[in-house]
């Protein structure tokens, strides 16, 4: 019987758990979470960073903290990688994609969708992705994999670890703060660090595990682009949203340029009264103003709930609706400090530098350009936006790679540590043109049936 520590509940944390208590009942996992059972975000829980350069939002409000993590507050599409995402993948990046065509139905059979929808070539090096917007109240993957109800699973709440010790290549403990006494957490057979990108990097940069001085990252960037007017069809590929179960089915266009990965994905019910309110209503403070605003709009509210429940597909108000470009951004434009600052645990928090520069800006452009063609080649009714490259939309461009991903091989990535598994969205060299989150969890599914000790 093997004795598990898990530091983290967010996605991995609870991938992990799930997985390792449905092959092996009888090994005792024990989760570590700094927070609990009431989602906290930066501030509420105490923690600190500084933004240097742009205004990087998904490290001030995209974080969230307790069982489940960021899951519990955006949910995410569920998206994998194919062959068709890279056109020139490292052997790393390679072997990444082949663990997600191995694995993929291990990940949507978890979350109880099926997507066996097929990828479609389109014209200059495109192609469809179709992916799973989880639903809202099943989007938490701590409540979602059920890992409460696996017996072998022991919950510490509250817990926040600030050190992991080591020697050689070998955990050996970690240490952590619980009711404001420091402790040390020993004795445990294989440890899983999924303390969220961000967070988890600020623990391996004080514990000595990488560079303390800076380590870069990438992200997405996006903006929108296009408004279209009519219908959700752009020549081949429907945009619109299919609904099965309550969760969406969401098709984009994915392309490549310079190996830079970019993507094209639709913004519906922009300004749809109804769509807005409900979203302050679920995300924000409820009160009754907002619910008597969401009743005074009944007849789109009738059409939408037409749409949603009997027509199975998303309703689009006025059919009109937006086209946001997101492209990554190069990992040369982020870089992740220690900062000076303490947080409420006295311990050091993080500063921040994404910016981008002027070849992000003209990159950007040309991708504009280059799709406004495709546009025009499909008859599509539209009108070209000038807004900004920006940073603050942190729901939807929090997909941070390349902080741990420094490896020639995924044999080289597992063998890191003998006994630790360093696992977040950052473990990905490139976050492609997908929402990356999911596109990790073929490495847990590998490493746990199959490579550790």
């Amino acid at each position: 019987m093997k004795k598990i520590a898990i530091i983290g509940s967010g996605a991995y944390g609870s991938y992990a758990a799930s997985l390792i208590g449905e092959l092996h009942p009888d090994w005792k996992i024990h989760i570590f979470e700094s927070g609990d059972e009431t989602i906290k975000d930066q501030d509420t829980m105490g923690l600190c960073s500084e933004i240097l350069g742009s205004p990087y939002e998904a490290l001030t409000k995209g974080r969230y903290f307790g069982l489940g993590g960021t899951t519990a507050k955006w949910g995410g599409q569920i998206l994998t990688f194919s062959k068709n995402d890279f056109c020139y993948p490292t052997r790393y990046m390679n072997e990444i994609v082949e663990l997600n065509e191995k694995y993929r139905q291990n990940i949507f059979k978890k979350v109880g969708i099926e997507n066996n929808y097929p990828e479609e070539i389109l014209e200059d090096g495109m192609f469809t992705k179709t992916g799973v917007w989880l639903d809202y109240f099943l989007r938490n993957l701590f409540k979602k994999f059920h890992v409460k109800n696996y017996k072998n699973v022991v919950l510490h709440t509250l817990c926040r670890v600030i050190k992991i010790n080591v020697e050689g290549s070998r955990v050996v403990s970690f240490n952590y703060i619980e009711d404001g006494t420091e402790k040390e957490a020993t004795g445990y057979d294989q440890y899983f660090l999924s303390a969220g990108a961000f967070e988890t990097t600020r623990l391996m940069m004080v514990s000595g595990l990488q560079d303390k001085t800076k380590v870069s990252f990438g992200d997405h960037i996006v903006k929108k682009v296009f408004k279209i007017k009519g219908s959700t069809k752009l020549g081949k590929t429907d945009f619109g949203f299919k609904i099965k179960k309550f969760s969406f089915i969401t098709t984009r266009i994915i392309g490549e340029k310079n190996n830079l990965s970019y993507f094209i994905y639709p913004v519906f019910n922009l300004e749809f009264p109804f769509f807005q309110n409900l979203k302050k209503f679920l995300f924000g403070k409820k009160s009754i103003s907002i619910l008597w605003e969401i009743m005074k709009d009944i007849p789109s509210v009738m059409a939408f709930v037409w749409s949603f429940f009997f027509l199975r597909k998303l309703y689009v108000y006025k059919k009109e609706w937006y086209l946001c470009v997101h492209v990554e951004n190069k990992t040369t434009n982020g870089n992740v400090y220690l900062s000076q600052l303490k947080d409420r645990f006295d311990q050091q928090g993080l500063a921040i530098d994404f910016h981008i520069d002027e070849s992000t800006e003209k990159r950007f452009s040309d991708i504009s350009d280059f799709i406004e063609k495709y546009l025009q080649n499909c008859g599509v009714d539209y009108e070209r936006l000038h807004e900004k490259v920006h940073t603050e939309k942190f729901e939807d461009e929090y997909h941070p790679f390349g902080i741990y991903s420094d490896f020639a091989s995924v044999d080289d990535y597992y063998n890191q540590f003998e006994n630790m598994l360093v696992i977040h969205s950052g473990v990905l060299p490139r976050a492609g043109g997908i929402n990356s989150t999911a596109a990790a969890f073929p490495l847990l599914e590998e490493y746990i049936r199959n490579r550790m000790g």
